[in-house]
């Protein structure tokens, strides 16, 4: 039986990797994300990565699995993003069998997040969890009764997009909808502390410390170090986004009652921080009437949580 081979497209970096029949990484490769290089320039990388990986060996290859950072016709296998160039409406698992001559599954990020936690991670043992992405947007998958559910039209489990209240602020998806991803995400912190530091900067004299005195240097990663060295103005920043976030997964519990919330992702990077920064929020809509027990964790594979869910995707592949 030969080895598996794994596929992480992120739009910061991409991995490529071997995963033996028992799910253990063998050897990776990491690249950054060339924006300006498109989907050809991509696919060259990865076609290169995974022949030095490979060598002339490529019998020790039974399936490929990919995680792709953008939206994914599963039923299809046909990428369907829509914020990245080049990639709209793509055969990348036809390109992959292609290439590398073996059985191929793609899927979005946030769902082989979801299958990696589960299978090899914070999930193991569990019959229903969430995983949840908290990076520059909010990506989420959800496993119900063992299995990734999908949905009709491969987009279930987008927490990201809901909409929570009116808001003028253009979400990615192109609403105006209040999303959790426009008030919530990585992306969205790090414009509220821009726009706070420029408007208060007297107020934020330790944010902008942190970021070298520079209001548009200011991120997600400034505000929850602030937020927990005790920084006022940073904790309230960070809080408000809490409770944005909190709302959201309480729509989440209340629906389908999860075993585990598992939190990955940059913002996730916070740690203890941020799973007890978003316990405290939703302890503000807490019901006596409809209690919950689901358990918010992080991941436990960190990172690499897209990627060893494309090593579980190459596994399905090859049955």
């Amino acid at each position: 039986m030969g080895n598996f081979l794994a596929i992480d497209i992120g739009g910061t970096r991409f991995r490529v990797a071997h995963f033996d029949p028992e799910g253990r990484l063998l050897q990776v490769k990491h690249g950054e994300t060339l924006h300006s290089g498109g989907r050809d320039w991509m696919l060259t990388q990865l076609r290169e990565y995974a022949a030095e990986l490979t060598g002339k060996n490529r019998a020790a290859i039974q399936s490929c699995g990919i995680s792709f950072g953008g939206p994914v016709d599963f039923k299809r296998q046909r990428v369907t993003s829509v914020h990245t160039p080049g990639w709209k409406n793509f055969a990348l698992t036809e390109w992959a069998r292609g290439i590398f001559g073996v059985p191929c599954l793609v899927d979005n990020d946030a769902n082989c997040g979801a299958l990696g936690e589960y299978r090899f991670g914070a999930g193991q043992g569990v019959e229903s969890m969430i995983y949840l992405t908290l990076s520059t947007g909010i990506g989420s998958g959800i496993i119900c009764h063992g299995h990734l559910h999908r949905g009709r039209d491969s987009m279930a489990g987008e927490i990201g997009h809901l909409p929570l209240t009116d808001s003028e602020e253009v979400c990615t998806c192109g609403l105006k909808s209040g999303c959790t991803e426009a008030l919530a995400s990585g992306r969205a912190m790090g414009r509220k502390v821009q726009e706070f530091a420029k408007r208060y900067p007297s107020e934020s004299a330790r944010l902008l410390a942190l970021a070298g005195g520079e209001a548009q240097n200011l991120s997600a990663r400034e505000l929850a170090k602030a937020a927990q060295e005790g920084d006022t103005a940073a904790i309230s920043l960070f809080m408000e986004s809490m409770r944005w976030l909190a709302r959201a997964l309480l729509i989440a519990i209340r629906l389908l009652d999860p075993d585990k919330i598992v939190l990955g992702g940059g913002v996730a990077q916070a740690g203890d921080f941020l799973v007890q920064s978003l316990k405290k929020a939703l302890q503000e809509w807490w019901s006596p009437m409809f209690p919950y027990t689901t358990e918010i964790i992080l991941a436990k594979l960190a990172d690499y949580s897209p990627l060893y869910g494309a090593a579980a995707l190459a596994m399905e592949a090859g049955r």
